[in-house]
């Protein structure tokens, strides 16, 4: 299990709440991890004193209307359930395509520790325009997702978010992103080319929504829990909406939700309307059915019959052979007694 560790969000958000470059930091102030993992720390880092902590179990965010609470729920739900569908508590489709201007290139990276062993993981999404014109066609809003394992060479605070990152050690406040913002595929670029040089970030980039939630699912992070938590915070943070069931069977449908996986009920549901509409076509297939079997029926009586057929020709012509070659013997042997007969009428006279 994973907790949010920090959250960085870079030149993204509506104009009235907007993100330049800044993280939100939670580290250090949970409990004693249990078992830690061995790490490696940056070459400028100092070194850990102490056993590693878990992030704070829980925080508090002051910010007056507008000040952008819940642009950032939005934000960090775009990385976990992705999709316009997933939006939390918007209506409009088009919603998180209002937090990008013409010339950004947005980022949402979220680092996770694990409650055990301390190890974290980076996942984030990035997203500009195509072009770098704002349009109402969604398809020239591009998105993508990304995750890797933090070590040295690649961390949240040296995101290639811009063509130079500072390598001196960060300093709260001030970001360490240094020159001209990179487009997404300067992006992408950086992160494969640290992939490869640093084998031990797993570094994964992805561009399609089911297969993202499953590499989140690979990851240990469950997309469910973030469904729940929309639901839940739809209107503002009231939870007893998602538990306000009429009857039963929805209290039911709800659990049945959160501990199966959709892909083997979807799997079922296919499979149940397959027998359904099977049976609500019974009588046509019946007479299908009927239809087939007398046609097979009689089919294979005209096979029969041509097997026969076949047959008798061959008796027919194995006959006609024998015959004349009998003709052929019996015409000879008449012709051979014929000079026999025909000698001997010359030898009596």
């Amino acid at each position: 299990m994973y907790e949010l560790s920090r959250v960085r969000l870079y030149s993204i958000g509506p104009a009235g709440a907007r993100y330049a470059d800044t993280v939100l930091d939670l580290r250090g102030v949970g409990a004693t991890v249990p078992n830690p993992a061995p790490t490696q720390a940056e070459f400028f880092a100092d070194e850990p004193v102490g056993p590693p902590r878990r992030p704070a179990p829980a925080g508090v965010l002051f910010l007056e209307n507008g000040g952008g609470k819940s642009v950032l729920l939005k934000l960090i739900f775009s990385v976990m359930l992705p999709g316009h569908r997933n939006t939390l508590g918007g209506a409009s489709s088009g919603v998180l395509r209002k937090f990008l201007l013409a010339d950004d290139c947005g980022h949402v990276a979220l680092e996770w520790q694990h409650v055990q062993t301390g190890e974290c993981v980076v996942v984030g999404k990035v997203s500009e325009w195509r072009g770098r014109q704002v349009s109402n066609d969604p398809r020239k809003f591009a998105e993508a997702w990304y995750s890797f394992r933090p070590g040295p060479g690649l961390s949240l605070d040296n995101l290639p978010v811009a063509e130079a990152t500072t390598v001196r050690p960060p300093v709260e406040g001030q970001s360490g992103a240094r020159g001209r913002r990179r487009t997404m595929k300067g992006f992408r670029d950086a992160l494969t080319e640290a992939g490869k040089t640093y084998p031990h970030l797993e570094v994964h980039w992805e561009e399609i929504h089911e297969r993202w939630t499953e590499h989140l699912g690979d990851l240990g992070l469950d997309p469910e829990l973030f469904r729940y938590q929309r639901e839940m915070n739809a209107d503002e943070g009231e939870a007893a909406g998602l538990f306000a069931v009429k009857k039963d069977s929805d209290f039911t449908d709800l659990l049945l939700r959160a501990v199966t996986d959709t892909r083997d009920t979807d799997g079922l549901a296919d499979l149940v309307s397959g027998f359904g509409n099977k049976l609500g076509r019974r009588a046509e297939l019946i007479a299908e059915r009927d239809f087939t079997a007398g046609s097979v029926d009689l089919l294979g009586r005209i096979v029969e019959a041509a097997d026969t057929r076949t047959r008798a020709r061959e008796i027919h012509a194995s006959a006609e052979r024998r015959t004349r070659t009998l003709a052929r013997r019996l015409s000879a042997r008449g012709a051979q007694e014929r000079e026999r007969a025909a000698d001997l009428a010359h030898r009596v006279t």
